[in-house]
């Protein structure tokens, strides 16, 4: 193997080699073509594709209230908030269920239902006035969007 010069590392690329003559080829135009790194993080937008379609998937009155930029952080928070890595007071809960405030939408509630079941009414003791389930989250049962009762 044939190790580049040493004036060549910094610059992320491999020199061009000639086989028949085993001799390095510099070319001044590709460095000057190169720019460095901004930025050294990598990000990909299917995350945000996939946070995008649920969007799509709310109600209309949520979406005219809410831009899909909070939308992508609220379902980001309710994943984090099902599986325990975020921690917040409830405002009511029950038999494997936990009401929280959504910060975002202030005329709705966040469910998260520890143990998803059949059943079709889930009784839920809280001191707020809480309406029936609007939206669910169709890759996890357990998060769902309530409105609260006028």
């Amino acid at each position: 193997m044939k190790v580049p010069r040493i004036g060549l590392l910094g610059n992320f690329v491999t020199p061009k080699t000639n086989k028949t003559l085993n001799k390095t080829i510099y070319n001044p135009a590709m460095t000057s073509q190169m720019t460095p790194l901004n930025k050294d993080t990598v990000t990909f937008t299917s995350s945000t594709a996939h946070y995008l379609k649920k969007y799509l998937t709310l109600p209309d009155e949520i979406k005219m209230v809410l831009t899909p930029e909070d939308a992508i952080d609220m379902f980001k928070d309710m994943e984090w908030l099902a599986q325990g890595k975020v921690k917040r007071n409830m405002i009511g809960e029950g038999k494997g269920s936990e009401v929280y405030k959504n910060p975002w939408l202030s005329d709705y509630y966040l469910l998260i239902l520890k143990d998803v079941g059949d059943n079709d009414t889930i009784t839920v003791y809280s001191g707020e006035k809480i309406g029936d389930a609007i939206w669910q989250d169709k890759d996890n049962n357990s998060i769902q969007i309530l409105k609260k009762a006028s």
